[in-house]
């Protein structure tokens, strides 16, 4: 196993506790951005330009690229209730943060069509 990897073993054990289904590590290196999602979201979405959650105002795939290369690790969260992993994605990275990962952010994916509250 490799040992780079334990000092996030307390993500994952918090990840549990909060009930996400499915949490791990992986190399952030991994993680495919794609152009076409964007257009899923103009051309179809009604919440396109509506708030930063949503393309245009929403990063697009290059920047989201670029911010990705300035980290190793990822913390991959995986859940039945999207909505609900969002807000538990968020306590985490708070959790990681207050415990000295200052980049910690959390990227939340939206079911199609879900917009703000």
């Amino acid at each position: 196993m490799d040992q780079s990897l334990n000092k996030f073993d307390f993500l994952i054990k918090k990840a549990g506790e909060l009930g996400v289904e499915e949490a791990k590590i992986i190399d952030s290196s991994t993680i495919s951005v794609a152009e076409w999602v964007r257009w899923k979201c103009q051309y179809g979405c009604p919440f396109y330009d509506k708030d930063s959650l949503h393309p245009p105002l929403a990063p697009n795939a290059e920047e989201t690229k670029k911010v990705l290369q300035e980290y190793d690790k990822a913390l991959l969260l995986n859940g039945s209730n999207g909505p609900e992993l969002s807000k538990k994605a968020i306590k985490i990275e708070h959790e990681a943060y207050t415990s000295g990962f200052y980049k910690a952010f959390a990227l939340i994916a939206l079911p199609f069509g879900e917009g703000p509250s």
